[in-house]
């Protein structure tokens, strides 16, 4: 097989799983792993992927932004599997901070069917309108300007009330996550929000439904590296799974 043949049927893979591991490939193409890593080399200098420890990923394209109503809709049940598994990384009593967005509220009401006693920060109105049904909780509402399209709170006030609070976990929503770009947004006023709930925070924890794993969005939040756990749902594919396992990002996958 000549090289270009191999290639095209590289670039095939990629775009059909996401992501490739070298190893696979070489066995696949009953090759050499140095031919493979020279054939990926190759099709980065093309621009047709990205090469990442342990393999490539197709090269991520931009997240359509979406209005608050819109999300709300899309992906409800991988939101609804992967809120599970964050909700596992809470213990009874713990202090949070929660960010605001779809998945946010799918959130919140998984705090409310599995906790008696939380205290939770938040700037976002749906999540305390979610969490306010449970006595026992402790809320902390943190205003200021009001966004209509987002029904959350945001600017100087916010982050101003935010700076006198220190929780155990921050559970941010991001719209987008890649290996190369990091872990990214699109709305300045609420990035500035979810920035200082990462900082009053010991620590950070993304949840994103797999739709959103290799994308891009305009603002980044943080790298996509070790340390860092993401959150996710049992539909992202296992190529990109174990590539980010691979580069020692922690990712919590629905089974």
């Amino acid at each position: 097989m000549f090289a270009s043949e191999r290639q095209e049927q590289i670039m095939a893979l990629v775009n059909e799983k996401g992501a490739v591991k070298i190893g696979q490939l070489a066995q696949i193409f009953s090759v050499s792993v140095e031919t493979i890593r020279r054939d990926l080399l190759d099709l980065e200098k093309q621009n047709c992927l990205r090469r990442v420890h342990g393999g490539a990923l197709r090269i991520p394209h931009r997240v359509e932004y979406l209005a608050r109503d819109e999300r709300s809709e899309k992906n409800r049940d991988r939101k609804a599997e992967l809120v599970q598994y964050a909700a596992g990384l809470i213990r009874e009593n713990d202090t949070i901070m929660v960010d605001c967005g779809s998945t946010a509220v799918e959130f919140a009401k998984m705090l409310v069917e599995r906790f008696e006693k939380l205290t939770v920060i938040t700037n976002s109105l749906d999540v305390f309108k979610a969490l306010r049904v449970k006595e026992k909780f402790v809320l902390y509402l943190c205003s200021g300007f009001f966004m209509h399209r987002e029904n959350a709170f945001y600017g100087p006030w916010t982050l101003e009330a935010l700076d006198k609070f220190h929780a155990g976990t921050a559970f941010v929503f991001p719209s987008a996550i890649s290996i190369q770009y990091g872990i990214m947004d699109y709305d300045r006023d609420l990035f500035s929000i979810q920035k200082k709930m990462m900082e009053q925070s010991d620590r950070v924890v993304f949840c994103a439904d797999s739709d959103k794993f290799e994308k891009s969005a305009s603002l980044k939040l943080a790298d996509a590296r070790k340390g860092n756990i993401l959150v996710t749902d049992s539909a992202l594919e296992d190529e990109i799974f174990n590539l980010y396992q691979e580069n020692q990002i922690s990712v919590i996958r629905g089974a």
